[in-house]
């Protein structure tokens, strides 16, 4: 048994080695933001779109005489961990959309933004426009939710605490069925050759486009000899796409306890 497990704990470490550090650090922050709690205050938002390290930023809402604004940040930069600073414009005229593009003129700015983000789906924006300055408490904004049903190439890496040389690694065949609740199937051949499987159940929510699974359990059969592994996981900061899905995880089973990351690239076959 101590054995297998071990062998568990190494599976594919051949075949597969731990990745470098991504280039972007924090969490991506790509979203439709509006006030929390969600429905709280209907009517403005703030659209944030992230590469790298940087947040382009357009804000809508509405000036002192009631009448609708929008704002945009082009250069909101990391200025810490899940912190972004940047100056906040406005356009005096452009374009009219009926009409060739002539481009647009009294470009001004008006104040700055910062967002820092206490987790993945909440944050605090504040800005200021004309030296008032507003704070806000904000959220992702949902408004349809994620299916991760079908067939991946996929599993899990992580290190952690007694969790073996290469830490946990099993990479083959996910299967996921995303119904009223969530399971998960990987199967996979370890270092030695002995067939595996491993099944994973959850809770599956959403908050705008970023996912999570929590209160879940797992167990691996290796060999034929099943509840080789047993225990619980969560899955963070899921993003699903046409190509596939992935997330952060964290976990523990009767020996180790880790973190890493979960998912896997759409199978064609």
């Amino acid at each position: 048994m101590k054995q297998l497990l071990q062998c568990f704990l190494a599976a594919a470490a051949t075949a597969l080695a731990f990745p470098a550090a991504a280039a972007t650090q924090s969490t991506d922050f790509t979203d439709l933001w509006y006030n929390a709690p969600a429905e709280s205050q209907s009517g403005w938002g703030v659209n944030v779109i992230q590469q790298h390290n940087t947040l382009f930023v357009t804000l809508f809402v509405f000036g002192s005489d009631n009448t609708p604004r929008w704002y945009v940040a082009s250069n909101v930069v990391s200025t810490g961990t899940n912190t972004f600073s940047g100056q906040l414009f406005s356009v005096g005229t452009g374009t009219w959309f009926g009409a060739p593009w002539t481009g647009i003129s009294g470009v001004q700015q008006v104040g700055g933004i910062t967002f820092t983000f206490g987790t993945a789906t909440t944050g605090t924006m504040v800005y200021s426009v004309d030296n008032v300055q507003v704070t806000k408490s904000i959220v992702r904004q949902t408004w349809a939710g994620e299916n991760l049903t079908g067939n991946y190439i996929g599993g899990l890496v992580g290190t952690g605490n007694n969790c073996g040389v290469n830490g946990v690694i099993v990479h083959g065949e996910l299967t996921v069925q995303h119904g009223a609740s969530l399971t998960m199937r990987t199967d996979f051949t370890n270092a030695n050759g002995h067939p595996g499987t491993c099944n994973y159940a959850g809770s599956y929510s959403q908050v705008g486009s970023m996912g999570q699974i929590n209160g879940g359990s797992y167990n691996c059969t290796i060999n034929n000899q099943a509840n080789v592994v047993v225990g619980t996981f969560s899955i963070s900061e899921i993003k699903v796409t046409r190509n596939g899905f992935n997330g952060r995880i964290s976990g523990s089973d009767n020996v180790c306890t880790y973190t890493g990351f979960f998912g896997g690239i759409r199978d064609v076959l």
